[in-house]
């Protein structure tokens, strides 16, 4: 995502920024700075659901998010991206703009090969005709007129699916069963991510919460008490995962494990100590739902999470725990497939021991360049995060400021010990008063 600029003017706490949104990117600053404003709408305008399909109006995404009164008379909102643009004045409403289609993205990955962007089109239709999606890609094909295969092809896909699909196996002399299917498409979901439904994992500040309305979830929509949809979205992810994995490793805060036992969730601190995940420390009940989300996400091949943000990873955690955590999270929310990014990651922070986390993951990428097996052994490479692909910004006053440093490729040292100064001088002065 090189080249995407986000513009806000008067949005929420945010008066006016201009930034370039990166694969990985983190926002820091006092509470209520307008953080998870940034995070939420570059989410928005990097969803799939959202780009792809007239039906998902802007409102409705900031009532999804709850920052629809953050709109005044006189926001601008602005995304462009070789892909995808997007203006909004709140004067003049919304429009997407030059949205090139699936074609032209395919282009756009591989602009020397266009055969073997129409050959992949090929198998992309079968696939999407398979899960019933064929409908979504139909509109966007037929716009193309240089689009590699016959109309009367498209609309017969639906039909005739399986003889389609059985042909192209036989190509490959592979039989025609669920096994080779999938060996078939697994390659081309890696290669476009795009082929299945794509949407955002927003794993909320209020993650602590998850498990008690997660439990309570159905009485309280039949009440019609009213969650924001983005929380109540976790809650149902967060339920999902509890039931679906029996056991998870928690030896970022220790060494414990998660384990799912007849319908309860426990602690287990060793073999035969274990608690009930209600009796936890605060830490484990903040850490466990963020892992377990992420986990049901990873482990689900029938939907693809491309943007995964996360607020205040380091909620009650001890900051040896909030450096393991960061590692976790980039070795599993950066991914990449042939070099093509698949995976995003936008964190909002208030711990400086986060920046001074990512500046080791960032020194450790340069580092690596040259020695990798030694690196390695500090730092698995799985965790190193490219620079290239990294911005970071402090919120503050309606403003935005860049923090990262592109030229030495880390975060500034002045925003990690600011606050630690700040400190210092104080005690400083009380030590210099006498008696």
């Amino acid at each position: 995502m090189a080249n995407n600029t986000l513009y806000i003017e008067n949005f929420g706490p945010i008066k006016k920024a201009k930034l370039k949104v990166k694969d990985f990117m983190i926002f820091i600053g006092p509470q209520s700075s307008g953080k998870s404003t940034l995070a939420k709408l570059i989410t928005i305008l990097n969803d799939f659901n959202f780009r792809k399909n007239d039906d998902y109006s802007f409102k409705d995404e900031l009532i999804k998010y709850n920052i629809l009164s953050y709109v005044k008379t006189n926001t601008v909102i602005k995304y462009q991206s070789p892909l995808f643009n997007f203006d909004y004045d709140s004067k003049k409403g919304e429009k997407k703009l030059d949205y090139v289609g699936i074609y032209g993205e395919l282009k756009a990955i591989n602009p020397q090969s266009i055969k073997v962007a129409n050959a992949i089109l090929n198998v992309m239709l079968i696939t999407i005709a398979l899960d019933d999606k064929l409908d979504i890609l139909n509109r966007e094909l037929l716009k193309d007129k240089n689009f590699g295969l016959k109309k009367d092809l498209i609309s017969k896909l639906k039909d005739d699916t399986k003889n389609f699909a059985k042909t192209i196996l036989e190509l490959y002399e592979l039989d025609f069963n669920l096994e080779n299917l999938n060996k078939l498409f697994s390659p081309i979901n890696n290669l476009i991510p795009f082929i299945t439904p794509l949407d955002s994992m927003y794993i909320p500040a209020e993650r602590t919460l998850l498990p008690l309305i997660s439990d309570n979830l159905a009485g309280l929509l039949n009440n019609k008490v009213k969650l924001p949809n983005h929380i109540t979205f976790a809650a149902q992810e967060y339920e999902k995962a509890e039931k679906e994995i029996k056991e998870l490793d928690l030896s970022i805060a220790g060494n414990l494990r998660f384990k799912r036992i007849n319908n309860k969730s426990y602690i287990y601190h060793n073999t035969n100590q274990k608690i009930l995940l209600s009796e936890a420390s605060s830490g484990v009940q903040t850490l466990l739902p963020l892992l377990l989300i992420l986990e049901i996400s990873f482990k689900n091949k029938n939907y693809i999470n491309l943007n995964y943000v996360v607020e205040e990873p380091e909620l009650n955690l001890f900051p040896e725990a909030q450096y393991q955590l960061l590692k976790h999270l980039t070795k599993n929310c950066l991914e990449t497939n042939n070099n093509i990014k698949s995976k995003n990651l936008i964190i909002t922070t208030h711990s400086p021991y986060i920046l001074s986390s990512v500046n080791n993951l960032l020194l450790s990428h340069k580092k690596g360049l040259v020695n990798k097996e030694k690196i390695n052994k500090v730092i698995s490479s799985k965790s190193w995060v490219n620079p290239l692909n990294f911005d970071a910004y402090e919120v503050k006053n309606g403003k935005v400021r860049k923090i990262f440093n592109s030229k030495i490729g880390l975060i500034e040292d002045t925003m990690i010990d600011e606050v630690s100064e700040i400190i210092m001088d104080d005690f400083k002065e009380i030590a210099s008063i006498n008696d």
